[in-house]
């Protein structure tokens, strides 16, 4: 059949029953063959756009378009009419871009640079008028003169009065700031995502108003705040607070060091969900020695976000917390997996991720890796998490001691005489996990005038990774579960966030980008040189040390001649390859074998199957 055939057979459908057009809440759009991505068949896209406009025009209730998001340039496209028109929707993405044709002069054009005319201005403001009943707004900035400017996002706010979820991307500090982030409305949701422009002061006094108290969901992403004060003050200055995620790999938030800390730090009494990757100070030597066991409890204290936030949960400053997701629970080395519950049965690795194990394990999930890897990677955080509930399982010296004895005078059962076997002892465990038992009684002769208890058992437990307790009533703080899995099975990149790769991937947004010749980043492009070797998992620095009998006696050091962890299956990251394609195995774990690249060098063929729409909800 040719290609759009079952949307004119559904535009045909829906203009003849227009009972059945006005049932129809969301339509999906079929994908676009991935053939159609050069310039010369942009017209096959444009011809697309419009068919689906056509579609959208005779769905009157039309509430979510879901499988294409096109970029807008500030010119008239059939489809962004379509949707204006519709009064009941709820959801829209905006993908902005710099405007390809000012014919008028702005009177910011000095002090904001490509910013809109007065036309222009008039044009995309005029499109929200009849969106009485949008509910969620996403805006994405694809280049760097996005042609926004504060007072067009105050109007575009005050034209919503049913705004509920707001994400915010991409856009400098002319076009997005404190002063306009201290006017938005009331929401539930928001986002926030590399804004330069939004600092810790307005980050701090938007909490501090009243419009920002109706918050049930807050995502801050490569903020860049300097301050752990700031953090606290967003925790506890939002009453309804239930879902907080922040991402900031790039600077660690520190905290003045002359004044007096009282914990908990961080605190928030409806927080139920967190999702923490915050750089630590030191990341390449984090875990290059490791001093102390990570299963000691209390755990060790020292001056950095993980650990800060670790003292704060055993402060009870989260007593409604039940899930914790610490992609760089680094520095200390496991401090937050050490304060939540133990991972259940003792398995924090997944099946695939015996293809990041290094070669010395043969890939089998049970052997123990030679290396910790760094990075957010939640392949990483796994192996990381997994060996620190191995290294607990072999200490038998900081484990609880158990003592069973015996207190009858005159009777002493048959059972208590004899020695336990092995089907006693074994607890259904792990196999990486083993029971120590250094010292068992004797009892093949009892005495005959004993004064006091027989012992009947007496060895120690070993230590376990976690903290485990029960809530009897309402008010009990509950302990969280540390979670290392992805929003999106299989995406372990970027400490598992949803991200707007994923969004713009699903929506074929850049695809029809590429195929109507719209460059979508500008500059913000990678241009890092090609490395000669690939990363780790997801960094360039390991640590290495032993794994030998784990005691409190025990130290801790590097091994020079420890093989480095290799690297998790993907391809390696070029300067002209798009943001938007998927990480494919080219044999870069094998990098370090002696016949070199021409040995272990190949390339993934593509598996063919639909793309599975990404609601865009999951940002928040």
């Amino acid at each position: 059949m040719k290609r759009g055939s079952r949307l004119k057979l559904l535009r045909r459908t829906l203009r003849e029953r227009k009972l059945l057009a006005n049932l129809v809440l969301e339509l999906r759009v079929p994908q676009m063959d991935l053939l159609f991505t050069q310039g010369k068949q942009s017209t096959q896209w444009e011809e697309y756009r419009d068919l689906v406009a056509s579609v959208v025009m005779v769905c009157p209730n039309l509430e979510r378009l879901l499988g294409l998001s096109i970029p807008y340039n500030h010119q008239f496209d059939r489809l962004t009419h379509a949707l204006s028109t519709r009064r009941k929707l709820k959801e829209h993405t905006w993908l902005l871009g710099e405007a390809i044709d000012v014919s008028e002069g702005s009177p910011r054009s000095t002090s904001c640079p490509g910013s809109l005319g007065p036309s222009q201005m008039f044009e995309f403001l005029d499109y929200h008028t009849s969106w009485t009943n949008l509910e969620t707004l996403m805006l994405y900035g694809i280049s760097e003169n996005n042609a926004l400017e504060p007072s067009i996002f105050l109007r575009m706010f005050s034209l919503l009065p049913s705004l509920r979820n707001l994400c915010i991307a991409n856009f400098d500090a002319e076009a997005f700031g404190d002063s306009t982030l201290l006017c938005l409305p009331p929401l539930e949701s928001l986002r926030l995502e590399n804004l330069p422009g939004v600092t810790d002061t307005g980050l701090s006094q938007y909490t501090s108003r009243t419009e920002s108290h109706s918050l049930k969901s807050l995502a801050v992403v490569e903020q860049n705040i300097e301050s752990l004060l700031v953090i606290s003050k967003i925790l506890t200055s939002l009453p309804q607070l239930e879902r907080f995620k922040i991402v900031q790999n790039d600077k660690c938030p520190t905290l003045n060091s002359d004044g007096i800390i009282f914990q908990p730090l961080f605190a928030s009494s409806t927080l139920k969900y967190l999702h923490w990757d915050v750089a630590c100070p030191n990341p390449n030597t984090a875990l290059t020695r490791l001093d102390y066991a990570p299963f000691v409890k209390p755990p060790k204290h020292i001056n950095t976000p993980n650990s800060h936030l670790a003292q704060s949960i055993l402060s009870d400053g989260f007593p409604q917390l039940e899930a914790l997701r610490a992609p760089s629970d680094i520095e200390p080395p496991g401090v937050l997996q050490a304060v939540c519950q133990p991972i259940p049965r003792g398995q924090a690795l997944l099946q695939p991720d015996r293809y990041s194990l290094p070669r010395s394990s043969h890939g089998s999930v049970s052997t123990r890796p030679m290396a910790l890897p760094a990075g957010n990677n939640l392949t990483s955080a796994r192996i990381r998490a997994q060996t620190f509930i191995d290294m607990a399982a072999k200490d038998t010296e900081t484990g609880m001691r158990v003592l069973v004895t015996d207190h009858s005078d005159g009777y002493v059962p048959d059972s208590a005489l004899e020695d336990m076997s092995d089907d006693d002892l074994e607890m259904d465990m792990d196999e990486s996990v083993e029971w120590d038992s250094p010292e068992r009684p004797s009892h093949d002769k009892l005495p005959e005038n004993r004064d006091g208890p027989v012992t009947v058992c007496d060895f120690r437990m070993p230590a376990y990774m976690g903290r485990v307790g029960s809530r009897k009533r309402g008010q009990d703080v509950s302990i969280p579960r540390f979670i290392l899995r992805p929003d999106i099975q299989g995406q372990e990149a970027d400490g598992g966030l949803v991200g707007w790769k994923h969004i713009l991937a699903s929506n074929q947004s850049l695809t029809y980008a590429a195929g109507v010749g719209v460059h979508c980043f500008g500059n913000k492009g990678n241009t890092s040189p090609l490395p000669e070797e690939p990363p780790s998992p997801a960094s360039t620095t390991v640590s290495r040390f032993g794994f030998g009998g784990i005691t409190r006696s025990s130290t801790f050091g590097s091994s020079p001649n420890t093989p480095i962890t290799p690297s998790t299956p993907m391809s390696l990251s070029s300067p002209t390859a798009l943001p938007w394609d998927k990480d494919t195995c080219t044999g870069s774990w094998n990098y370090s074998h002696k016949n070199g690249r021409d040995w272990w060098f190949h390339m993934e063929r593509e598996r063919p199957g639909n793309i599975k729409l990404i609601d865009v909800k999951q940002l928040f």
